[in-house]
């Protein structure tokens, strides 16, 4: 139902005294942290009770710009009525959306307060009640994969028509007619899907883990909200800096074709630079799925040839300046917003988008040529093989000029007075009068696979309680009885910290090979001796295995179920480590949150296992211990440990805290 003036009062009543309503907002753009605003609101009670209120049609026409549409007898409704509207919406308990965090951070625009209110993502809850194997999960494609196409088709008809309109970019030029009863469609299916999915997580015993989600939802929201500080001086720095060095770049791969490739060429293009690469006599060692000669960044590493680093180097600036330095180079200093999305991973971990915070790189870039000593090349060598590895790869002897070109990805010791590095967190800058301080678990991932072998081996469980432990060492020293005073000891130190990372993530014999640099009968032979002298980890992967093989799902120790395809059970202790990993820290941060919400600090970001919190200068004594002894704690009881760092002056410096706890005076802090 459209509500008009005339049903509007009684509408608005039937919203009163009501515990729960879905709510789904139509809006002129995407950016609610920006100029955008929404256009009408959908609110749904029941099945038979749903409901749309227009606000901001208008018809975009050559004489009559701004025109409020009225089309068929429907008009919008006063701006006296949306405050109306939020009211009432405000003295409602529990509000149910699909993408929550969009629909909310408009309504708060208008006045809406979730501060004491419950909010369900029904986005959230498809995740906890899909199949693993899914990772679409839109509501139309939701609504396919559950009820059919057909029931979808509604969505599929209205995009149409917006397109053909003129108007999907801004709904708010759509008609009243045509935009209200595809809202109160997905007011409708977002109801459907919730009530179907509750009864999933139900009967799946998952309503912890939705309870976590749920108040990490709001967490999120506020996080989200407060954003980071963009330092713009050094964006335009950074881009100047980027431009001159792919003139610079451009100028020697024009050297090194002149006389050999007539032709003009774009760096950018993959095709173009595959007949350049050919007319050097340079033959891709790998292919595309669909057996085309490969040119990524795995294949120009195995590319005895200076211009296969030269066109890795462009092609990495580029992509740095147009990722996350073009869309913040503006003349006034920003917040910077993203998007964290706790369903956007099977796993459980959050992930974050528009821009993606949680993949700035940690280390720096070179914009110049540089001079390396002989342990300076083999560094860049390490660095290079290990992408070549992490491709499952064989490495190759490059000569050193060829590894030159490959010195501009350097490591995160980023230099604020060196003109030739330029460091992507380096943009992200402390507010006045607050301290960027970075809390980061230990080997977090390590330590939950070690405790769920720690359940039948004491010796795991005892080297768990240990504090600042080197557990790559330890684990050396089970599986391959080593110590310290070996020869060899780095490198099965080397060897477990593999296979601990390959029992994770489930790679095989073949990959673990590369890694190792033996073949994939001595990488078994290790991870035999590794199982054998690890007493319980061949038996936890292969029960998890078996598991999946038996009944298809899994369950980590929070009760998160996985669904899986039974023919890949190897994949079920990563999901289990890195989701039981994840939830510990949605569950530390909605305590932390808790903990900040009445003081001048805050929390910022979160990148896997590593929180980013604004400490606010009068509180750098009591917050900082706080929330390090916060992240150490959980429900689980498995030890962890946080390091704790400053980020002075950006994200991209980081020194020890530690002592900074003792710190009486603010002078202590600038002259630390």
């Amino acid at each position: 139902m459209i509500v008009q003036l005339d049903t509007f009062e009684s509408v608005l009543s039937s919203l009163a005294n009501q515990d729960m309503v879905f709510v789904d907002v139509e809006t002129n753009g995407l950016n609610a942290h920006g100029d955008n605003q929404l256009c009408g609101i959908g609110v749904g009670l029941t099945s038979e009770q749903i409901y749309y209120f227009p606000f901001r049609h208008w018809q975009n026409s050559p004489s009559k710009q701004n025109l409020m549409f009225n089309f068929e007898g429907y008009v919008n409704l006063p701006d006296t009525a949306l405050k109306e509207v939020i009211d009432a919406l405000n003295n409602i308990k529990s509000l149910i959306a699909y993408n929550a965090k969009f629909d909310l951070r408009f309504l708060q625009k208008e006045g809406l307060d979730i501060s004491n209110k419950f909010i369900d993502d029904v986005l959230v809850m498809v995740r906890l009640s899909e199949h693993s194997d899914v990772n679409m999960l839109s509501l139309t494609e939701t609504i396919k994969r559950r009820y059919g196409i057909e029931e979808a088709q509604y969505d599929i008809d209205t995009k149409k028509i917006l397109r053909n309109g003129g108007w999907k970019n801004d709904f708010s030029k759509a008609p009243i007619d045509v935009l209200g009863p595809y809202c109160e469609k997905d007011v409708f299916y977002t109801m459907k899907i919730y009530w179907d999915s509750l009864k999933h997580i139900e009967k799946t015993e998952q309503k912890n883990v939705l309870q976590i989600q749920e108040n990490l939802t709001k967490v999120l929201f506020d996080m989200e909200n407060k954003g980071v500080k963009v330092d713009t001086g050094y964006v335009k720095k950074a881009t100047q800096r980027i431009a001159h060095r792919k003139q610079e770049i451009e100028q020697k791969i024009k050297e090194i074709t002149d006389g050999v490739f007539n032709e003009e060429y774009n760096i950018a293009s993959t095709q173009q630079m595959g007949k350049v690469f050919k007319s050097l006599n340079l033959e891709s060692p790998d292919k595309t799925a669909t057996g085309q000669d490969s040119w990524n960044e795995a294949t120009l590493a195995q590319i005895n040839h200076p211009i296969a680093g030269l066109v890795r180097q462009w092609r990495t600036l580029e992509k740095l300046r147009s990722t996350y330095l073009e869309p913040f180079d503006n003349d006034d200093g920003i917040d910077l917003h993203t998007d964290f999305c706790n369903w956007g991973t099977v796993t459980g971990r959050l992930s974050s988008r528009n821009p993606n915070l949680q993949n700035v790189p940690r280390n720096h870039f070179k914009v110049a040529d540089v001079q390396l000593s002989d342990e300076e090349l083999q560094s860049v060598k390490n660095r290079v093989d290990a992408v070549i590895s992490a491709k499952g790869a064989k490495g190759v002897n490059l000569s050193n000029d060829v590894i030159k070109t490959w010195a501009f990805i350097g490591d995160e010791s980023y230099d604020d007075n060196d003109d030739t590095q330029i460091s992507l967190r380096r943009i992200i800058i402390p507010r006045e009068d607050t301290y960027l301080v970075s809390f980061d678990y230990s080997q977090m991932e390590v330590r939950v696979f070690l405790s769920y072998i720690a359940q039948s081996n004491k010796e795991v469980q005892a080297m768990l309680e240990q504090s600042d432990v080197d557990f790559h060492g330890e684990a050396a020293k089970l599986a391959f009885k080593v110590d310290e005073n070996h020869k060899d000891y780095k490198y099965y130190r080397q060897t477990a910290k593999a296979i601990t990372f390959g029992t994770i993530y489930g790679i095989g014999n073949a990959k673990l090979s590369t890694q190792l640099n033996v073949t994939p009968a001595e990488a078994g032979e290790y991870k035999k001796k590794y199982f054998d002298g690890i007493k319980g980890s061949k038996q936890f992967f292969d029960k998890v295995v078996s598991t999946v093989e038996s009944r298809g799902w899994i369950r980590n120790r929070y009760g998160r179920v996985y669904r899986m395809d039974k023919r890949f059970g190897y994949k079920g202790v990563n999901y289990l480590v890195q989701g039981t990993s994840a939830d510990i820290m949605s569950e530390r941060m909605i305590e932390i949150h808790k903990y900040l919400e009445n003081k001048k600090s805050n929390l910022l970001l979160q990148v896997h296992d590593e929180i980013i919190c604004e400490v606010h200068k009068d509180e750098v004594q009591t917050v900082l211990p706080k929330i390090r002894d916060l992240l150490k704690t959980n429900t689980l009881d498995i030890p962890l440990d946080v390091d704790m760092e400053i980020c002075t002056p950006s994200w991209a410096t980081k020194k020890d805290a530690t002592d900074l706890i003792t710190t009486t005076t603010e002078q202590d802090w600038i002259e630390w």
